[in-house]
């Protein structure tokens, strides 16, 4: 009829439409993101599933539109092109989704043959009457709506449809229970996008819509497009295949990330779980810059491994992180980072840096210090032969006791290193004057006044104080034979040993530690290193100041009593 309109809008025209348009704008973005980035197979799927649902939604927004009968029966028809594979594209990719075993080709192919065969009723219909035996126009909405009297294929098309949606919702209902992070919201998106649909389809096959004729699966596909669009760009759906890459990262004893091409955090396991900056189900999805410590992100640059110290938990550990491109058969676009614990490799290595710098100290020692003593001894020898002398041999004796001291301290640290061998608790008192009765040193006295009793190694701590009651006698009493007194006393959190000497330069004080230094004629600037090295070995700091009375003070710290605690942290080699 001349001027007779044949649209009309009705209250389901746009959230169909909007829903359709949403639909395959989420195709059209992961075939390009596949194009552009190569990411999983199930890519693919999972857009062919987007198309078909946008392709039927939108032919029903338009057949909801038209008030013509002939227009809306096309339109109808035409929707079929994308219902038919909707429930093979949905467990097809259920099946991708969660790595469950691929059927065989003649299944599929079988599968595959439903979908072509009930398109190809459709548009014969008019011939069998099978897809429906009967198409009308209800107006008891208000509304034009056309109304389908379902004929036995159809019918048959539901019960195929059902089964498939049924095996698929039970897949992911498992999955849902098993799977964690990123991979269970995944999931539960898939889950919502299935069986919104299935309730409303049951409700339509059986007759109970409140509209009559009104297509409510299509109606339900348009609300769940919201959910089906949050996952994919929230939660990369369609755009990662979980279990595979679940069982290989979770299993790893390293920290292990998978990140996309935007750095976005994809997967984590629970051993990196400490290293993130919030909880580990609060991670997925964001930004590696926001969830990871910054010396990791700074890593995320290097196109080779990097060693970097990481904080996690509160504990600081040496650290390799590896980049690792991913393949084509999973997120090519992104990376899989591994953060190994190498702590114990990188003390082993400073442990060999030590030792070997002792080795080339012993050698400079050996063919420096020793050379001397050494060659003074030939040197007197030769005079002895030649004169007979007393005083050369005295001499010869003096060189020897030399070259003896310097063996002596070469092999305690050689033998020692930083090692303590034997912790048990141990009056510093007691120690002190053992190692005193061993030096007994000329013009020197030793006032013990400290009370304490310390977890140690008694032997090693005997050697700090024998080298600290020399190096007072070396360095403390002159030539004309003045005496030095030497006080062993508490501090708040250890002890000291002072001299009233006349001290160390403070422009000196910083290499009086390193071996090889000293000022004495006779020393072999192994002393006070051996003294440092017993205290680091017990974990004690040590501190060299003016004492009282202008002499040399060292005091070390981090000494803890008995009482406050069983067994102090030590250092080993």
């Amino acid at each position: 009829m001349n001027g007779v309109s044949h649209w009309q809008a009705t209250p389901y025209t746009l959230p169909l439409g909007v829903g359709a348009g949403v639909f395959v704008a989420l195709g059209v973005y992961l075939l390009r993101r596949r194009t552009e980035q190569r990411l999983v197979p199930g890519t693919v799927l999972g857009a062919l599933l987007l198309f078909a649902s946008g392709l039927w939604m939108g032919m029903y927004a338009l057949e909801l539109s038209r008030t013509d009968f002939a227009t809306k029966v096309l339109l109808n028809q035409l929707g079929y092109v994308g219902i038919a594979p909707i429930p093979l594209l949905w467990f097809a990719y259920v099946m991708r989704h969660t790595d469950i075993a691929d059927l065989p080709r003649s299944i599929w192919a079988a599968l595959g043959t439903v979908p072509v065969v009930v398109i190809g009723l459709v548009l014969t219909n008019d011939w069998h009457n099978l897809i429906w035996r009967h198409l009308w126009i209800s107006m008891d909405s208000g509304y034009a709506i056309l109304v389908n009297d379902h004929g036995i294929a159809f019918l048959g098309y539901i019960v195929y449809a059902y089964v498939l949606i049924a095996i698929g919702l039970a897949v992911l209902v498992r999955e849902l229970v098993r799977a964690e992070g990123i991979y269970r919201k995944q999931t539960a998106g898939l889950l919502v996008g299935g069986t919104v649909p299935a309730v409303a389809g049951v409700v339509y096959v059986l007759g109970a819509s409140p509209v009559t004729g009104l297509n409510l699966p299509t109606l339900a596909f348009s609300f769940a497009s919201g959910t089906v669009a949050w996952s994919v760009f929230r939660h990369r759906l369609f755009t990662l295949v979980p279990v595979a890459w679940e069982s290989a990262v979770e299993s790893m004893d390293v920290a292990a990330f998978v990140l996309d091409a935007n750095d976005t955090i994809l997967a984590a396991n629970s051993a990196g779980e400490t290293c993130l900056r919030v909880d580990l189900d609060d991670a997925y999805g964001r930004p590696a810059s926001a969830v990871l410590p910054d010396t990791l992100v700074a890593t995320l640059g290097d196109e080779t491994d990097s060693e970097v110290a990481l904080t996690c938990d509160g504990d600081t550990k040496d650290v390799l992180v590896e980049t690792n491109a991913l393949g084509e058969d999973a997120v090519a676009a992104g990376r899989l980072l591994l953060v190994r614990d190498i702590t114990d490799h990188k003390e082993r290595e400073r442990q060999l840096e030590r030792q070997n710098e002792r080795l080339d100290e012993f050698a400079s020692v050996v063919s420096h210090d020793l050379r001397n003593p050494l060659t003074v001894a030939r040197g007197y020898l030769e005079l002895a032969h030649e004169t007979g002398e007393d005083a050369h041999f005295e001499r010869i004796e003096e060189s020897h006791d030399r070259m003896e001291a310097i063996i002596e301290d070469l092999l305690t640290l050689a033998r020692r290193g930083e090692t303590l061998s034997d912790l048990s608790p141990v009056d510093i008192a007691t120690v002190a004057r053992e190692a005193w009765d061993g030096v007994a040193a000329e013009n020197v006295t030793v006032d013990v006044a400290v009370d304490r009793t310390i977890m140690a190694d008694r032997g090693r701590l005997r050697q700090l104080f024998e080298n600290l009651f020399r190096n007072s006698a070396e360095h403390g009493v002159t030539d004309g034979g003045s005496s030095v007194t030497v006080v062993v006393d508490t501090l708040d959190d250890g002890f000291y040993v002072e001299d009233d000497g006349p001290g160390i330069p403070e422009a000196d004080r910083e290499q009086v530690f390193e071996r090889g230094y000293t000022t004495h004629d006779d020393g072999t600037g192994l002393g006070l290193p051996i003294v440092h090295s017993v205290a680091e070995a017990h974990g004690w700091s040590v501190d060299l100041t003016t004492g009282e009375t202008g002499g040399a003070r060292f005091g070390f710290r981090g000494v803890e009593d008995v009482q406050d605690t069983a067994t102090p942290e030590i250092t080993t080699d």
